[in-house]
Formats: C-alpha cells, structure tokens, sequence
C-alpha cells in the first residue's frame, strides 16, 4: 500500500519494535512517520514487543505484513533479515531496550531484530527507552558508545515518567518532533 506521498524523504523505512513500554506510542509515532517521513514503512517486532502490541495492529497502521520472526516467510519476502534490510532506506530501532543494545553493541543475531541489525546496511538508528537506573548502567553506556564508534545512530533519551510510580525520571523515548528532526538531518548527512 503506496501513500502517494512523493515528497517524504525516505522511501522505504524500517521499524523494529523491541520490548519496552515506550513501544506504547510507537503506533502513534508511525501514522505520524507515515504522514511526514516515510513513503513506505515495514515493521519487526521481538517477542516481547508484542507482550505491549500486536502485529495485527502495527499491521493495519503501516499497511505492509509485520515479520516477527526470523523464519517467517511470505509470498514476497522469503529471508526477512536481508530482504527486508536490502530494501530499507534506514533503520529505526524504537524503543531501543538495554537489551537488543546489548547485542547490536556486541554482534549477537539470535533474533530477527538483532539479526536484521548485522544484516543491514543502511543507516541504523536507536532510539532507547528504558529505567533511568538502567540507562546510567556502565555496561549499558559502554555499549551505547559502541553503537556509535560502529557507526550507528544513538538518540539521546529525555525525561518521562516511570511507570511502576509516575515519578519523572530520564530514559524515554524523544518527542515524535525530535525524533523525526533527528532522522532528517541523518538522511540529509547521508544524502550529502
């Protein structure tokens, strides 16, 4: 399903999805996408993103099959992690969880995300989101500047809510207005 948006600057963006609450307002964040950003957007989700929404509805929202595993095949694509990549224009990581920064930081595919990750060449950029206590663990800081030393994109969390207390704390997810600012400045570079 084609937009007819011709002016968006990315063609083709890919999403994927990990498993943290701020997964919660991915689906708002991508009609946006789909509005100002992207011509067609495809979407992966881990196992526990799907715990916060369901492939159906990230269906319906960006018009294209959501891939959940590394094995699942359809009519069109048949080896998500390098087809899927193959066609991206960049690669969202959002919400970015201390875990799949863990293994994109160290070089572990043993999921279709962190595979799809390896696989991609493209630019790939994180947007975390998690606790404050973890967000400021060394091991979690150590491989955020891994990312970046391997030449991934690595947004800068902002303040929010956290959901066991509502107590304000650092480690959520950008505003959609900086998050989308941030991605087209990084296509621009890339472009350039």
């Amino acid at each position: 399903m084609t937009e007819g948006n011709t002016d968006l600057p990315c063609g083709n963006l890919l999403i994927g999805i990990t498993g943290s609450v701020g997964a919660l307002a991915v689906p708002h964040y991508l009609s946006l996408l789909r509005q100002s950003f992207a011509k067609e957007i495809h979407v992966m989700m881990s196992r526990a993103a799907q715990k916060f929404l369901s492939p159906y509805a990230m269906r319906l929202l960006s018009g294209h099959r959501v891939f959940t595993d590394s094995f699942q095949i359809t009519t069109e694509v048949k080896v998500p992690h390098i087809e899927l990549t193959r066609r991206a224009d960049l690669f969202l990581i959002m919400p970015a969880t201390a875990n799949i920064i863990g293994k994109a930081a160290n070089g572990i595919c043993d999921d279709l995300i962190s595979t799809s990750i390896v696989a991609c060449q493209a630019p790939v950029v994180f947007v975390p989101s998690m606790n404050e206590v973890m967000w400021s663990n060394r091991a979690v800081q150590q491989n955020i500047q891994k990312l970046k030393t391997f030449g991934y994109y690595v947004l800068e969390p902002t303040c929010g809510y956290e959901i066991t207390d509502m107590k304000q704390t650092f480690g959520a997810m950008p505003t959609f207005a900086s998050i989308l600012e941030q991605l087209k400045q990084i296509f621009v570079v890339k472009n350039g």
